[in-house]
């Protein structure tokens, strides 16, 4: 499992995919959708920091 989660291409996809899809939940009115998906792409963030 871990060395799924530091994979490079998953944490690279993740990090470009998690913040449009958190903004469009925003513009569809889905707050709570939108703070599940930031609070998911701070998470990525922090596994990348952490894997330097």
């Amino acid at each position: 499992m871990k060395q799924k989660l530091f994979n490079p291409v998953f944490l690279v996809l993740a990090s470009i995919i998690l913040p449009i899809a958190a903004f469009e939940a925003f513009a569809m009115g889905s707050i709570a959708a939108s703070d599940i998906l930031l609070a998911l792409f701070a998470a990525v963030m922090a596994l990348i920091i952490a894997g330097n």
